[in-house]
């Protein structure tokens, strides 16, 4: 079985949200560990996502305690087939179908009330981080409102991202902001679920340059699975890999990956046709390989990009 990495995932939020059990699955999650361990997913980034308007029962920093501790909860939860957080000897023994690798990443810095604070959450897993989510915060601006870029404020919290050694994830920013951060960050840049601009126009899809520009800097563009950002109506298999081959060709095999954002807020009726749960992941290998992606690039999309930057930071 070959070895998958998805570099982004809403277990918590959704678990949480839609009340589903992630270790036992649920006939209406397309993500559940049952899917992640058949489809061979040995590594994964999995958020804390906290939209400031949306908790009304938590403040943002509760919310993301909140789901701190349901993945702290998961390895005994789950019989030690979830590692949380993972190390690189996690990593690099896990085999696929027995146990799933998660990292965490924070969707937005919502919950963040000063840089300073980031230590606490990088002490509790997280070692990836998006300044914000769609809209304007005290940090950034999001792609839905293209006014802005990085805040001062946000300036110094990329700094402090940059000192703890985690990774900054561009999916969610404005361009001005992408912009920005590729001029300022000195860590390392990813984009954990975007689609091609060129491909299908959306705000939420990168450009061109900055496919290149993540990759220049060593990072990975993960491929997101949501229909309404590859194209128009529901997306078929066919347009999966459309935007998937023209970042390969944009960023070379090195700095591609997967990012399916599976129970990102959308049900299996907005996933590409042919892909119904992560268990579907091998027919994206097999896709790959039919339209001539030799073994070792399809190896590396599939997963050894992202355990190559994503261990970097354990």
């Amino acid at each position: 079985m070959r070895s998958f990495a998805d570099a982004h995932l809403d277990i918590a939020w959704a678990s949480v949200h839609y009340h589903r059990d992630f270790v036992s699955g649920h006939p209406d999650s397309a993500l559940g560990l049952p899917n992640l361990l058949a489809g061979g997913v040995t590594l994964a980034c999995a958020t804390v996502f906290v939209a400031a308007d949306e908790d009304e029962e938590h403040s943002p920093a509760g919310a993301a305690g909140a789901q701190l501790a349901y993945y702290e909860a998961l390895p005994e939860r789950s019989g030690g087939r979830v590692v949380w957080p993972a190390d690189v000897m996690d990593v690099g023994t896990a085999q696929p179908g027995h146990k799933v690798c998660l990292i965490g990443l924070m969707e937005g810095c919502e919950p963040v009330e000063s840089p300073e604070q980031m230590t606490d959450y990088y002490k509790r897993g997280i070692r990836v981080a998006g300044l914000t989510w769609n809209k304007r915060n005290r940090w950034a601006s999001g792609c839905m409102e293209e006014s802005g870029g990085i805040t001062p404020e946000g300036f110094e919290l990329v700094q402090e991202i940059d000192r703890l050694g985690m990774i900054h994830d561009v999916s969610h920013l404005s361009r001005r902001a992408v912009d920005d951060l590729l001029g300022a960050a000195h860590g390392r840049i990813i984009a954990s679920h975007v689609g091609s601009d060129a491909v299908f126009n959306h705000p939420r899809n990168l450009t061109d340059e900055h496919l290149k520009g993540i990759a220049k800097l060593g990072g990975v563009v993960g491929l997101v699975f949501y229909s309404g950002i590859l194209g128009e109506g529901r997306a078929t298999l066919d347009d999966l890999m459309r935007h998937l081959m023209h970042m390969l060709e944009v960023c070379g095999a090195d700095h591609v990956g997967l990012g399916s954002d599976l129970d990102g807020g959308f049900g299996r009726e907005e996933l590409p046709t042919g892909i119904r749960s992560a268990a579907d992941f091998p027919c994206i290998a097999d896709a790959l390989a039919e339209r001539g992606v030799d073994e070792a690039d399809v190896d590396k999309i599939c997963g050894g990009n992202w355990r190559r930057v994503l261990t970097a930071v354990m």
